[in-house]
């Protein structure tokens, strides 16, 4: 195995092992894996520093508790890994101002992360907002089907 394909597979290994501290709740060690200056970028471009994500995601694992990412595919170039996940969860608690629910949710998340030197220095995610709100019964499935 070449220099370049141990390192895309060694990238893809700390992805992976990022997943599965995601899957066991684990914040900090989430955190573990990212450079200190990493920064995200969401469906709107704007960079995130890496403090304000790890606020966003507590706050989104607060009101998700069970969360579960589960992979469906997983490529590496270079210093790229994409993935394409399902994030399943239930609305256990308060989210974006709407109180629990209580119901299931099952959407799905579209990633690229950079990953040097051992750690994740950018992440780009799209998840699909919408249809999360559908399922919480915060949007008609009508107006969902008419944009899709």
């Amino acid at each position: 195995m070449g220099s370049t394909e141990s390192t895309e597979q060694a990238n893809k290994a700390l992805v992976r092992e990022l997943i599965d501290t995601w899957n066991r709740g684990d914040l900090a060690g989430m955190t573990r894996f990212w450079s200190p200056d990493m920064v995200h970028y969401g469906r709107d471009g704007e960079p995130l520093p890496g403090t304000d994500v790890a606020a966003e995601m507590g706050r989104f694992m607060n009101a998700f508790p069970d969360l579960r990412l589960t992979v469906h595919a997983m490529v590496a170039e270079g210093d790229l890994v994409a993935t394409r996940l399902t994030v399943e969860a239930t609305h256990k608690g308060e989210y974006l101002g709407v109180p629990a629910t209580g119901r299931a949710v099952r959407v799905p998340l579209l990633g690229q992360l950079r990953v040097v030197d051992g750690a994740v220095v950018e992440h780009w995610g799209v998840a699909d907002g919408l249809y999360l709100l559908e399922q919480l019964g915060l949007l008609p499935p009508e107006l969902l089907r008419a944009t899709a």
